[in-house]
């Protein structure tokens, strides 16, 4: 990830998370945010970037949670990309790279207000679940969702 896809991760999800989901980032967010491929990288993720016409519009990241499998994370799709199968395309990256890995699971953490999300998520096979061991639960989380991968 160059230095403006790191800039360009944060300016799509910091605005999204304050401004859209009336949420304040939490230490641990604008840390990552400094530079969030080599964060996730460090902790054997990845981080991934959705790209139109040159511009991102949409970022996600996968964190290492242990034997418990993987987590998505920081999940966004700038408004004028939704609809287009961004959203959809960035978890099936996180799907492949937590199966690619070994697995054995996909877990994210969400809102129950972000409906149209929590809809995909159920169509690609998440299901509500337990935080598993290694999960740092953000104090801003409403469900949690696991998929075997």
């Amino acid at each position: 990830m160059q230095a403006n896809q790191r800039r360009a991760f944060a300016e799509i999800w910091i605005p999204w998370l304050r401004d859209a989901m009336k949420r304040t980032p939490e230490p641990e967010d604008l840390a990552i945010m400094e530079d969030p491929a080599t964060y996730y990288r460090q902790h054997g993720g990845e981080a991934f970037l959705a790209v139109l016409d040159d511009q991102v519009v949409g970022a996600v990241a996968v964190k290492k949670l242990g034997a418990a499998g993987f987590e998505f994370c920081k999940l966004v799709v700038a408004e004028k990309a939704r609809g287009h199968g961004a959203g959809r395309a960035l978890v099936e990256c996180c799907v492949a790279f937590a199966a690619d890995r070994g697995g054995p699971a996909l877990y994210l953490q969400s809102f129950k207000a972000l409906d149209v999300a929590l809809g995909l998520y159920r169509r690609m096979g998440f299901v509500e679940s337990a935080a598993p061991n290694g999960m740092s639960v953000l104090a801003r989380t409403d469900i949690i969702m696991i998929k075997l991968v």
